[in-house]
């Protein structure tokens, strides 16, 4: 791919206090980049499964609202890669990954359990060979696993978000 079709993705959203859990996503839809919003486009799961698991009040809030109720529940959210070169949104299609510097912000921030969304547990380990934290992979929020299809499926799935949001 051309030098032009690499992709930014967002800051982290880290509250002030500190961090009890971090939510660590793969990299953001393109929806995602347009808007400067994480979990940005409508059939994301994202918020909905928040709303659920009752960190945030309304998943449909402004999304100032919604990141202001993850921060003072000492929530952090970013994703495993600070770039990438990518057409379209899906994970599959990344290339040329370059991680964010998770590291820093452990050291930084103390250890706290990381949130895998999307059960990205081997790249995480190829992005950090030597670091070993409290991993929980979970489901993916985005629209394309089917596990958000069936009600039986998608209440699985909430169940295993909010366990694992029951962290300290």
């Amino acid at each position: 791919m051309p030098p032009d079709d690499l992709l930014h993705g967002l800051p982290p959203i880290l509250p002030d206090a500190p961090i009890r859990a971090l939510i660590l996503g793969s990299f953001p839809s393109v929806q995602s980049l347009q808007k400067q919003q994480y979990y940005a486009h409508p059939q994301n799961w994202f918020w909905r499964v928040l709303q659920h698991c009752k960190i945030i009040e309304d998943a449909q809030a402004p999304y100032e609202d919604r990141i202001q109720q993850v921060k003072e529940s000492q929530i952090a959210i970013w994703d495993l890669y600070h770039q990438v070169r990518r057409e379209g949104s899906g994970d599959d299609k990344i290339q040329d990954p370059v991680p964010n510097n998770i590291e820093d912000l452990l050291n930084a921030r103390g250890p706290c359990p990381i949130l895998l969304n999307g059960r990205r547990r081997r790249e995480f380990h190829r992005a950090f060979p030597n670091l070993d934290p409290d991993l929980i992979p979970l489901p993916s929020t985005s629209p394309r696993p089917l596990h958000w299809n069936t009600k039986a499926s998608r209440s699985a799935a909430l169940a295993e978000w909010c366990q694992a949001l029951k962290f300290g």
